[in-house]
């Protein structure tokens, strides 16, 4: 294979259509910038609602006769578990004060004695923060000698998951009109540019060309337009992190911005876009011939 007259052709695509190759490299650089832009702002809200999993909290209500050094062991049992960030034994003269600091009013005092019963806070980790993973998490702890009852936001813990699904379909679904709209314009880019030598390609066809032959220089010629929209995506994602941070300094510090990592997932991935819709192109032209 002549590799050289492959790198030639390539090249020589972008002369034959220039305006063509000049707007499916800008549509691709605005569609990445859009990625990386909704990304960032799906990666945020994924944050919160990380954050928000994180401070959820099922309290274990104790048995009176379970004695305070028993608790205190059931405790510790309970934050050995893997899904458990902490778990906090808090008894009776502690559940008062906390009482009294939350409403103002000393329990004790008003009914002479204390009928808060000992109980244990169990904060679990975010990815275990779900509903179905809280319900079984009770279920076995349920079990367990001198717990009699569990208490937590179930309403709250629905909508959060209602929500986390709703976050993710809209984005995946996002992601994929813009990722097929960037491979659309350069297929059709790269359409326009085998109708202008497809004489020269049924020449070539006739006379024992390979498929794979033919195909070379379109492929790395739709390659190198999603990589140059995935540079100039890059260049514009930077102006906007800059002027971001130049007007809105503090909305730049609470956004956590993609790290570089980012920018070279954005040049791949627009490598990758124009590989995929030249090739499109590509084997719709040869199947037809």
């Amino acid at each position: 294979m002549n590799f050289r007259y492959i790198l030639s052709e390539s090249v020589s695509g972008f002369r034959r259509a220039k305006l063509a190759s000049a707007i499916s490299i800008f549509t691709i650089s605005i569609s990445l910038v859009l990625l990386g832009i909704f990304a960032t702002l799906s990666l945020n809200a994924s944050r919160v609602l990380s954050e928000i999993r994180s401070r959820v909290e099922v309290e274990f209500f104790l048995s009176q006769s379970l004695k305070e050094k028993d608790a205190r062991r059931l405790a510790a049992s309970l934050q050995n578990e893997t899904s458990v960030q902490t778990a906090v034994y808090i008894s009776p003269d502690s559940a008062a004060q906390i009482f009294k600091s939350e409403f103002g009013e000393d329990v004790v005092a008003i009914l002479g004695t204390n009928p808060l019963p000992a109980s244990i806070k169990v904060r679990l980790k975010s990815d275990y923060a779900t509903l179905d993973s809280l319900e079984n998490f009770v279920a076995e702890v349920k079990t367990r000698n001198g717990i009699l009852e569990a208490r937590y936001n179930k309403e709250f813990l629905a909508g959060l998951d209602r929500n986390a699904r709703i976050l993710f379909y809209v984005t995946c679904g996002i992601g994929i009109l813009i990722s097929i709209a960037a491979i659309a314009l350069i297929s059709n880019t790269i359409r326009l540019i085998i109708m202008n030598k497809q004489e020269i390609i049924r020449t070539m066809l006739l006379v024992g060309a390979t498929n794979g032959f033919i195909r070379s220089p379109f492929l790395i010629e739709g390659a190198l337009q999603g990589f140059l929209g995935g540079i100039f995506a890059i260049g514009l994602l930077a102006l906007v992190n800059v002027a971001l941070y130049q007007t809105y300094p503090d909305l730049y510090e609470a956004i956590a911005l993609p790290d570089y990592r980012v920018y070279g997932i954005l040049a791949v991935l627009g490598l990758l876009l124009g590989l995929f819709g030249s090739s499109l192109a590509v084997r719709k032209f040869l199947s037809g011939n």
